[in-house]
């Protein structure tokens, strides 16, 4: 895989960190909350064999800028905005995954359809009300450590079959660094702000929507696509929250079939 690295500067003057490889049809891979490009190591290098892949750290995430503003979900829109034109992109495929789904959805209301070719939904709800409730017990534990409810945090992304199927060294990376508490304090309030329910209906492209059958979003998923009037829903049986990284070879697949597919603008 010839992989390219590099950064560019947003209107507001952050500077975001990205790795891209392939050639075809463009892909960008947005991913979860407070994460990084990192996630995306299952299926980056699978999908750059067939698309031109270009992966980015979020602002305040990976390498990219850790700025005290713009910790909202319209602004990383407009970062997407700002690679695009960028990297000179036409005909884009937007795959995000949890808080990059929401991005999506953002980049939709604001932008419409303006140089994509479809969409990616990867198990993010359209309202917080329309979610499973969180399991007992998943809040912080008064005893524990930082590193302890990261971890078990984390393996609570995942279906009940799967978390102990997750190697160490794969562990290591997923508790490596994570954006800052205000960053993050303000991409919840944002959160806990959006509702994407009446823009379902007005979304005029291709769009998938992936989701875990355990997963807490998985309601949310099938109110989009009941909602959405191009979408294709495909669940993932033994997944949770964490589907690119826990069935990655059939995500990998339902998203290489959908971009070959999807109709451009």
């Amino acid at each position: 895989m010839d992989k390219r690295t590099g950064y560019l500067r947003t209107n507001d003057g952050v500077n975001l960190y990205y790795e891209e490889a392939g050639s075809g049809k463009p892909i960008i891979l947005l991913h979860g909350g407070g994460l990084g490009l990192v996630w995306w190591r299952r299926n980056f290098p699978e999908l750059s064999q067939r698309f031109h892949v270009i992966a980015t750290d979020t602002r305040g995430c990976g390498r990219s800028d850790k700025p005290d503003w713009g910790h909202r979900t319209a602004r990383y829109a407009m970062d997407v905005r700002d690679i695009i034109e960028t990297l000179g992109l036409h005909d884009v495929t937007l795959v995000g995954w949890s808080i990059g789904a929401r991005i999506c959805y953002s980049y939709l209301e604001l932008f419409g359809r303006e140089r994509l070719r479809g969409v990616v939904i990867v198990d993010e709800t359209v309202h917080v009300t329309v979610h499973e409730p969180p399991a007992p017990g998943s809040e912080r534990q008064a005893a524990e450590s930082d590193e302890e409810y990261l971890r078990r945090s984390t393996l609570a992304m995942f279906g009940p079959d799967n978390r102990k199927l997750i190697a160490e060294e794969d562990m290591a990376w997923m508790l490596g660094p994570r954006a800052d508490a205000p960053a993050m304090a303000m991409l919840r309030a944002d959160y806990l702000a959006q509702d994407w329910r009446p823009l379902c209906p007005t979304i005029d492209l291709p769009v998938l929507i992936t989701t875990g059958r355990h997963s807490g979003a998985y309601p949310g998923c099938v109110y989009a696509a009941e909602h959405i009037p191009s979408a294709k829903l495909e669940v993932f049986e033994t997944s949770g929250h964490g589907l690119v990284y826990e069935e990655a070879g059939k995500f990998n697949k339902v998203v290489a079939d959908f971009v070959s597919g999807a109709s451009g603008t």
